[in-house]
């Protein structure tokens, strides 16, 4: 089964745009990690099933080299004190000017959201249809990596967001299977509020962190 997505006749201008953009976002993470103060850290370590004491010390352990991306991620997105992520925070601060990349990135990755995804048909260069199913929504999200691997089929976790028309992702990408055939895949029609969409981040971390060990 196969998704049947409408691509933007600009799609060559929108996927220059974004390799255009691609590079800042690391550094855009860089900046919003170092905005998190030790309870930050810790509560979404807590979280996650990553905090660790030794020497009498809280820490956050990672056993996997992966596992930082997922965690950073999730600092960003997830840990909301008085209802503002850090992306917000950093975002309403407005420190990057208005017409700039980064703000641009910012209005965007503000508006993301967490999810699960079948990955679709493969667009080299470009990036892939994916289908949400949580909420049933069919989407193209921009990569420069999946459409080079063997992706098709892929049940997938990572966080989206608006950019140009289309969606890009944040780039912690969380593979839990693959699934050929999607024709008996009911999705569950559901759009998540702040709360259940940090359990299904939760959850999915859980789950993945889960195969990671069995795969040694």
């Amino acid at each position: 089964m196969g998704l049947d997505i409408a691509l933007p006749e600009n799609l060559d201008e929108v996927v220059a745009g974004y390799k255009e953009c691609w590079p800042l976002i690391p550094m855009l993470h860089g900046r919003l990690a170092k905005m998190a103060d030790k309870a930050a850290i810790r509560t979404c370590a807590k979280r996650l099933g990553m905090l660790t004491r030794q020497n009498g010390r809280l820490g956050v352990r990672f056993d996997h080299e992966l596992e930082a991306e997922v965690f950073q991620d999730y600092l960003i997105h997830m840990y909301r004190p008085r209802g503002f992520s850090l992306v917000r925070q950093l975002y309403n601060r407005k420190v990057y000017p208005e017409k700039s990349l980064e703000q641009e990135l910012l209005a965007g990755m503000v508006q993301a959201r967490f999810s699960v995804f079948w990955i679709g048909a493969l667009y080299p260069d470009k990036g892939c249809s994916a289908l949400d199913i949580i909420s049933g929504e069919q989407l193209f999200i921009l990569d420069q990596t999946l459409p080079q691997q063997d992706a098709y089929g892929l049940l997938a976790a990572f966080r989206v967001f608006p950019f140009r028309g289309v969606w890009a992702h944040t780039g912690a990408n969380m593979v839990l299977g693959k699934i050929e055939d999607i024709t008996g895949l009911q999705p569950l029609g559901r759009v998540l509020d702040d709360r259940h969409e940090r359990e299904l981040n939760e959850e999915n971390v859980r789950r993945w962190r889960m195969l990671l060990a069995e795969q040694g």
